[in-house]
């Protein structure tokens, strides 16, 4: 995935509401049409107007904590559903690492470091380059410099920085690191990358390097798809699944496109991506094999 890229690009889905925010939204509108309620009868009950509601259950308007609980009380939620619904209410956000690259960042490329760094796990699909937590600068500069529409020095510089800054969300100890589950294709470990003028045999023994090393820490897997595995069953490209901090199954999928990121929070889309990086995995080799397949084409590079 080249999001190391995107830091200018247009944008396939606005930032605002929040992958959560829009759960939540989409959460209400479904108690509310399985209690039976139409939304002029709840706001009737509630003393909102008509709109209110409807603004609340499209995710165009947010919705604070204590309106949240007459809503819970009226549709009589559970105590544990109640309690997870409480905790996609939209809290004030601390600023990030990320605001200071606000005037070079894209809305969706920050919502993506964003929702990296507020997920517990990242699974991921490669194809062509690898994800971008796992590329090193000088790859990652090859990535960018490959596209024609070339950026200025600074501009490059800039984004190989904040590539290798989404990097830290693999630090930490006690849990606090992302956990990451890649699969790449073993044409990965070939292709050199031609962009800049850095020597592109040099550039994947780095790249190499950089996954037989990351892939030694306890909360990173790295495997390879090999070519006597057949086709995935995704040919369309990579894609992403970030599993969300509140919720026991995976919150989005992310796609990417030469413009575009695309985010999916549809449970039936996200639970079909799932499936596919699974059986993809199963496709995988076994870790051993894998980082002796990397230490291979890092021998014949």
């Amino acid at each position: 995935m080249q999001h190391c890229t995107a830091l200018g690009q247009t944008v396939g889905v606005v930032e605002a509401p929040s992958v959560r925010e829009r759960r939540l939204a989409g959460e209400l509108r479904t108690l509310r049409t399985t209690g039976g309620w139409h939304g002029k009868d709840v706001a009737a009950r509630l003393g909102w107007s008509a709109s209110k509601v409807s603004r609340i259950e499209t995710g165009r308007i947010g919705i604070g904590a204590d309106d949240l609980d007459r809503l819970l009380a009226l549709y009589r939620v559970p105590g544990g559903h109640a309690e997870y619904l409480r905790r996609l209410v939209p809290r004030t956000r601390p600023r990030g690492w990320w605001d200071a690259y606000a005037d070079t960042l894209s809305a969706g490329y920050a919502n993506l470091i964003r929702l990296e760094a507020g997920s517990r796990a990242l699974r991921c699909w490669s194809a062509v380059v690898p994800h971008a937590l796992l590329q090193t600068p000088d790859y990652a500069r090859a990535v960018i410099l490959s596209t024609w529409e070339l950026p200025s020095p600074a501009e490059v510089a800039r984004r190989v920085q904040v590539c290798v800054r989404r990097q830290e969300v693999l630090d930490g100890t006690d849990g606090a690191a992302l956990r990451l589950s890649a699969v790449i294709d073993e044409s990965v470990l070939h292709r050199r990358p031609s962009g800049g003028d850095a020597d592109p045999r040099q550039v994947l023994r780095g790249q190499l390097e950089r996954l037989l090393t990351v892939g030694e820490r306890p909360n990173v897997c790295v495997r390879v798809l090999s070519f006597s595995a057949g086709l995935p069953p995704v040919t369309s490209g990579s894609f992403a699944v970030l599993d969300s901090p509140v919720r026991p199954t995976a919150d989005v999928v992310y796609l990417e496109n030469k413009t575009r990121i695309f985010f999916l929070d549809g449970d039936d889309e996200v639970q079909r991506y799932e499936k596919a990086f699974d059986h993809i995995a199963g496709m995988a080799l076994p870790v051993d094999e894998s980082r002796a397949v990397l230490t291979a084409a890092l021998e014949r590079s």
